[in-house]
């Protein structure tokens, strides 16, 4: 029972700090209003997950390696079946971003915040997380980086890496802003779209990656 209610504990604690985190940002969110907002004491976020670092690393720890685990496992599986020959632009660019835009769609477990701040925090890395993000995303994005340049042998290095950069950058750009595209399009686009935006991205980044 004890377990159960201390695991219990933990969730609500990392829930309540991931809509903080994604609402607020990191510096505009204290350990005060999480343990507010889940309800348990101050001394039970410091004893289970220490300072506001290790909490914020923890959240986007346990919400990046399923998806870099998934992602990698599809890679491969895509290369098996391809039997030597390059995976299709588009079927590799849909691997690389279908888990996050998923994630997104997940709004009753916490996907949207979980998406957004994943997309933050890519895109703006705060100084404390230079190595995780060494552990946790490079080495993902460089595998994948290898299959896409098969596509592009032609390219010059420097110019390749500058489109791959582009492309990583509007897929996380794309995640941290889908929750106000109305506003942001002036009533274009909708707000949380996922679907769209998705279809949309993985258009924009074979034709950034596949032209000569």
């Amino acid at each position: 029972m004890g377990d159960t209610k201390l695991k219990e504990t933990l969730e609500r604690v990392l829930i309540a700090a991931e809509a903080l985190f994604a609402e607020n940002g990191y510096d505009g969110t204290t350990l005060r209003q999480i343990t507010q907002r889940a309800n348990v004491n101050l001394a039970a976020v410091n004893y289970h997950h220490g300072d506001k670092e290790s909490l914020y690393l923890e959240i986007i720890r346990r919400r990046l390696q399923p998806i870099n685990e998934s992602r990698l496992k599809n890679l491969a599986a895509a290369e098996l079946g391809a039997e030597g020959s390059p995976v299709p632009l588009d079927v590799l660019v849909e691997i690389m971003a279908r888990p996050l835009f998923e994630l997104y769609a997940d709004a009753d477990h916490g996907g949207r915040h979980a998406a957004r701040l994943i997309g933050r925090s890519l895109v703006e890395p705060l100084p404390f997380m230079t190595k995780f993000l060494a552990a946790e995303f490079q080495p993902v994005m460089s595998r994948f980086g290898q299959a896409l340049r098969r596509h592009a042998p032609a390219l010059p290095p420097e110019d390749f890496l500058w489109r791959l950069s582009f492309v990583v950058g509007a897929m996380l750009h794309a995640l941290a802003t889908l929750h106000r595209m109305k506003d942001l399009t002036r009533g274009i686009c909708r707000d949380n779209d996922q679907v769209a935006a998705r279809a949309r991205f993985v258009q924009f980044a074979v034709r950034v990656l596949g032209t000569p």
